[in-house]
């Protein structure tokens, strides 16, 4: 928990590909911790810390993850050079997810042609917030997540402490409805 991101490799020393991985993974390393935010790089090695890489599913080498907040957010499929390690880890540095905070910034949003989730809330410390944080972390490549406690955006939205999976415009039908309330959220 000690980095909001980071990329970790599960590796062997004696795995081929690992070693042909290992200056690009240390080139990518050294650029990434100038990054803002910063991303660390780490690496485990699985001949030694084979609790770790047990708990973590890995079964061949090398495996690579990246954590958001301590948590594995996703595998990571990216390129395996410096620099395509840099731009996919880059990418993934910034929030998965934005505050709208104001209508304008809300109908640009939903404007968009993917599907939107938004999480709509009375107050920042809702536990449904916490849940659509850690969705957004593991799903962010697929839909757009946002969230907002502006009570304009909730009083024309119509929604209060749910969140709703918003159908883009080119998918709109008179047979159903624009947008799905989420009743539940996951493990």
């Amino acid at each position: 928990k000690e980095h909001d991101i980071l990329l970790a490799e599960f590796y062997a020393p004696w795995c081929g590909h690992c070693k042909r991985l290992a200056p690009e993974y240390e080139k990518a390393a050294t650029a990434l911790a100038k990054n803002d935010p910063p991303v660390a790089l780490v690496k485990v090695d699985c001949t030694v810390e084979t609790k770790t890489c047990t708990k973590y599913g890995v079964s061949g080498y090398p495996t690579l993850k990246i954590f958001k907040n301590g948590a594995v957010a996703e595998e990571y499929n990216g390129p395996r050079e410096a620099d395509g390690i840099v731009a996919t880890m880059r990418s993934k540095a910034g929030p998965s997810y934005r505050v709208l905070n104001t209508l304008a910034d809300y109908e640009k949003f939903l404007e968009h042609n993917d599907h939107s989730i938004i999480g709509y809330f009375d107050s920042e410390t809702q536990t449904l917030k916490d849940d659509l944080v850690k969705v957004s972390n593991q799903l962010s490549e697929k839909f757009r997540f946002a969230y907002t406690t502006a009570k304009d955006i909730l009083e024309k939205a119509g929604h209060s402490n749910k969140i709703v999976v918003h159908q883009p415009k080119r998918l709109h039908s008179k047979f159903e409805d624009a947008f799905s309330v989420v009743e539940g959220v996951g493990d």
